[in-house]
């Protein structure tokens, strides 16, 4: 695997941030959706990375 793409680590830095808000409590939605969202960006992610890493493969 090459380095990562600019675009999945800004969704691993969103997916910290939504993990920050998950046990901070400054948000106005509950800690399980905040968990969720945290898991949905690692996902898209590694997801991006993936695809991204398999698109520049020669």
């Amino acid at each position: 695997m090459k380095r990562i793409p600019v675009g999945s680590i800004l969704y691993f830095i969103s997916s910290v941030l939504w993990l920050f808000l998950a046990y901070s409590g400054i948000g106005n939605w509950s800690t399980r959706v905040y968990i969720f969202l945290f898991i949905i960006f690692v996902a898209l992610g590694f997801i991006n990375w993936r695809m991204t890493d398999r698109a520049n493969s020669d």
